[in-house]
């Protein structure tokens, strides 16, 4: 190796050095994220995201709840759903009632406490809710496609989504006009009379 060229190497390494780091230091302009957020009609701070193994977030489910919530629906190749829901607490609180099983939706309902969650099932639907910061989170399945276990995982990884998460989630390309653009509220059906979806009642407390 030549003088010259071991006295260049150096700096060849540095400019290399620099670059990777600007690469991995390449921040999401928050202000973009919050207009984005605007304009599905939610605010970051009702955007919440969970991971587990063969569910990804299905795009086109995701869109407001409520007033300003949020939800989105995760999917499995060859069925299986899980549906997302983060909205203010309404006047019902998130615990069970501790006197038994209630009637929801003509289904026979119980309920227990799971870790930081709340768990409910009917014969037919189940979910995992907890209250944080004054926001209640639900994770709901339907009972024949969706184990308990699978939505006790979806429970455990949910977190409020950060600025990377936003950008991943939070559809591209709307504008700041306060309105949807291109997406649909995660709470209404594709088919029917367009009322927002409730599977056996168990989201009753949250606004909307």
């Amino acid at each position: 190796m030549t003088t010259q060229l071991r006295r260049a190497l150096p700096l060849l390494l540095l400019a290399l050095a620099m670059a990777l780091s600007a690469c991995g230091e390449e921040s999401v302009d928050r202000s973009e994220l919050e207009s984005r957020a605007r304009a599905l009609g939610t605010e970051p701070e009702m955007v919440y995201v969970t991971d587990v193994p063969g569910y990804t977030l299905a795009p086109q489910s995701v869109g407001v709840i409520g007033d300003h919530g949020f939800g989105g629906s995760y999917t499995k190749p060859g069925g299986g759903t899980i549906e997302l829901r983060a909205d203010e607490r309404g006047p019902s609180p998130v615990g069970c009632a501790e006197s038994g099983p209630d009637q929801v939706g003509g289904e026979k309902q119980t309920c227990e406490r799971d870790g930081e969650s709340w768990y409910r099932a009917s014969k037919s639907a189940h979910e995992y809710a907890r209250e944080e910061d004054g926001r209640v989170i639900r994770l709901s399945a339907d009972r024949k496609s969706v184990t308990r276990d699978t939505l006790r995982q979806a429970a455990e990884s949910l977190h409020q989504a950060d600025d990377g998460e936003l950008a991943e989630v939070l559809p591209k390309g709307a504008g700041d006009g306060g309105g949807q653009v291109g997406t649909e509220r995660g709470d209404l059906p594709r088919t029917g009379d367009g009322a927002p979806q409730d599977p056996a009642g168990m989201t009753e407390g949250t606004t909307g």
